[in-house]
């Protein structure tokens, strides 16, 4: 058992090692230490990639098509000027100083309904555009985005992971609710408070060429800068409000309206009607020919993206498939002596190995069950420190560490410094949150 446990972490050393110091290529070096790892741990050769072949396709099936449209939406709003629009309404209503915070509190808000990934692609034009017009780094912004994302899919039900805790701890959704969104407070404010005082001066060479494009699409002759707020939002707005309803109320697909409802909630549809209301903005006069223009740009950026977090995708999948995590919770289950600490340690090994919040959620969750009444906390505390422990730490095999990669030509050294750094202090400050409400009694 610590074999193959030293063995998983060996071979995530050696990734970071690839990709930081010997600068060979994510995609290359993600598929490589997949097919190593799966041989190592005993899976077989053909049978490790196989497992690789059937992650990248699984990682891609919902996400590749969405991170197209959303690419859409953003070269759109760039045409018809509508992210400088949004971008200035932003900065005239809250200010510059304190952007972090509103970026963090609107991540919050869109996550609950939305996936990290796809929130995150919606967002990228204003996010770049703020990012311009306040003369801010863009991961100063996006990396406060992130932090709300984070915190609400991790924390806040209805999202699937929190909700797959409460059902296998057997917890009152209410009581849980409360307790995770103390410590959602806690895990946010660290990591947006470390963005704003560790990230402000982190310019990349991409801030210089996305301020150089801004300028170049302002001086265009087609960009209406007197075009409307309202729609220049609905894009974006419209694929949240109906992911949002599809999460919050089932529907009866025995009824076509109702069947419709069902359609139009899925992700890749909500996303796509989003791209045909952006589609409708183009100035009347070539509408067909600016719109192809638009989608073969989209494509464009977005290839890359997609090939490396698909290549994410099947090293995290990987792991999974070894049964490495049944390892290191069965390694867990036989020191109870740990307490208080055993789910946030738990679950922060999980995220740790696997890259994925849901893998540690569900798999501390199936863990604790059992034991949960014979823990020196109450199950809502052990839901709380699982979601705090489910922070540490994002890194190579996280499919959104290559996504912030490939959308801002973050290096990967760049992400470890700040992404990754982040997000400890973020389970960190959650922890404080949830050691507080213990001290209180809850």
């Amino acid at each position: 058992m610590l074999l193959s446990i030293g063995i998983l972490f060996g071979f995530l050393l050696i990734l970071i090692l690839l990709i930081s110091k010997w600068n060979i290529h994510p995609f290359i070096a993600l598929l490589l230490i997949a097919l190593a790892l799966g041989m190592s741990l005993g899976m077989g050769g053909e049978e490790t990639a196989n497992v690789l072949l059937k992650g990248f396709s699984e990682t891609l099936r919902w996400i590749a098509v969405i991170i197209i449209l959303g690419a859409f939406i953003g070269e759109v709003l760039q045409e018809t000027g509508g992210a400088f629009r949004i971008s200035d309404r932003i900065v005239g209503s809250v200010g510059g100083k304190r952007l972090p915070w509103a970026m963090g509190f609107t991540g919050y808000l869109i996550s609950i309904p939305v996936f990290v990934d796809v929130a995150y692609i919606l967002m990228q034009p204003v996010t770049e555009s703020l990012a311009v017009k306040s003369k801010k780094p863009v991961l100063y912004l996006g990396l406060s985005l992130a932090a709300g994302l984070t915190v609400a899919h991790t924390l806040i039900p209805p999202t699937p992971g929190p909700m797959a805790v409460a059902a296998l701890l057997e917890l009152e959704i209410g009581r849980m609710l409360l307790a995770n969104l103390v410590v959602a407070v806690f895990a946010m404010t660290g990591g947006v408070l470390f963005v704003i005082y560790f990230v402000k001066e982190r310019w990349l060479a991409y801030d210089k060429k996305l301020a150089a494009r801004m300028a170049q699409e302002e001086d265009k002759p087609h960009f209406e800068k007197g075009g409307s707020l309202y729609l220049d939002i609905l894009p974006i707005l419209t694929p949240i409000l109906l992911i949002g309803m599809g999460a919050f109320t089932e529907f009866d697909s025995n009824h076509f309206g109702e069947a419709l409802m069902n359609f139009i909630s899925l992700p890749l549809v909500a996303v796509l009607i989003g791209a045909f209301i952006a589609t409708l903005q183009l100035p009347s006069h070539q509408k067909r020919g600016t719109a192809n223009r638009l989608v073969e740009q989209a494509i464009l950026k977005s290839a890359l993206v997609i090939m490396i977090t698909g290549a994410g995708g099947s090293l995290g999948y990987v792991i999974r498939e070894t049964g490495i995590q049944d390892q290191i919770v069965s390694f867990f289950s036989a020191y109870p002596f740990l307490g208080i600490m055993l789910p946030f340690l738990v679950a922060a090994i999980l995220t740790l190995s696997t890259g994925s919040i849901t893998v540690s959620l569900v798999g501390t969750a199936s863990m604790l069950g059992p034991m949960v009444d014979s823990l020196p906390v109450s199950p809502e505390m052990t839901a709380a420190l699982i979601g705090c422990g489910s922070f540490c730490v994002f890194h190579a095999n996280s499919s959104f560490f290559w996504l912030l990669n490939r959308l801002h030509e973050v290096p990967p050294k760049v992400l470890y410094q700040t992404y990754t750094l982040q997000s400890l202090v973020m389970g960190l400050s959650g922890l404080v949150g949830a050691l507080l409400l213990l001290l209180l009694g809850f």
